[in-house]
């Protein structure tokens, strides 16, 4: 059965965890969390990595970004994990969508209400990202 795309795009929502091949230079699936919507976008793009990358180790900033996911709470999850906070990434709500219907990207849970809280509370005290997408997708 067909799903209309406006009717996936609405289930996206904050906290959304996904898992999606659609990140070229990637070259594997990854898990990412969805940390803000609007009307016309999904951001965040936060993702999910099974250690911290060893590039941000001298820098703070994106270090403290690295938020600790466990498998214990995350079933999906092979390991414990990190959700890297670092860096906003937006798509079009129907890009998503669209990605979803052709089997490139599925959903696969929603992050805990404490753990999303968290991320949030770090995104908005962050450095790393301006006032205006602060406002946009963590308020």
């Amino acid at each position: 059965m067909d799903f209309p795309v406006d009717s996936i795009a609405s289930q996206i929502k904050r906290g959304t965890i996904l898992h999606s091949n659609m990140f070229e230079n990637i070259g594997h699936g990854k898990f990412f969390v969805v940390i803000g919507v609007t009307e016309e976008y999904i951001a965040g793009f936060f993702f999910i990595n099974s250690n911290v990358h060893k590039s941000i180790f001298g820098k703070q900033e994106q270090l403290s970004m690295q938020y600790p996911l466990r498998h214990s709470d995350y079933g999906f999850l092979k390991y414990d994990s990190f959700l890297c906070a670092s860096n906003i990434i937006k798509r079009h709500r129907n890009y998503i969508a669209h990605s979803i219907v052709n089997g490139e990207t599925e959903f696969v849970g929603n992050l805990r209400e404490e753990h999303l809280n968290d991320v949030l509370e770090m995104a908005r005290c962050s450095r790393l990202f301006s006032k205006i997408d602060k406002k946009r997708f963590f308020y």
